[in-house]
């Protein structure tokens, strides 16, 4: 259930992506990169190994942590 759940809401935001590539032709490149992103992501829950699926996962999730830390960091900096 859980699978199929993630892959509707990829689904989802692929199709999105596909409509503002659409309606802005600024944002082509951006909502290409976007759309496989996204392809890529929905379908990791189909690998047949847990166990690397468990490492794929946390491995996300540390990659999401760093960037919203790099984040917190530029702002703070005045990067941003």
């Amino acid at each position: 259930m859980i699978r199929e759940v993630v892959l509707f809401g990829g689904v989802v935001y692929i199709i999105i992506a596909l409509v503002q590539w659409v309606q802005n032709q600024t944002v082509q490149a951006e909502a290409a990169l976007f759309a496989g992103i996204m392809v890529v992501l929905s379908l990791i829950h189909y690998a047949r190994d847990e166990e690397r699926l468990k490492k794929i996962e946390m491995a996300g999730l540390w990659l999401a942590i760093a960037l919203f830390l790099g984040y917190a960091l530029a702002k703070a900096g005045g990067y941003l």
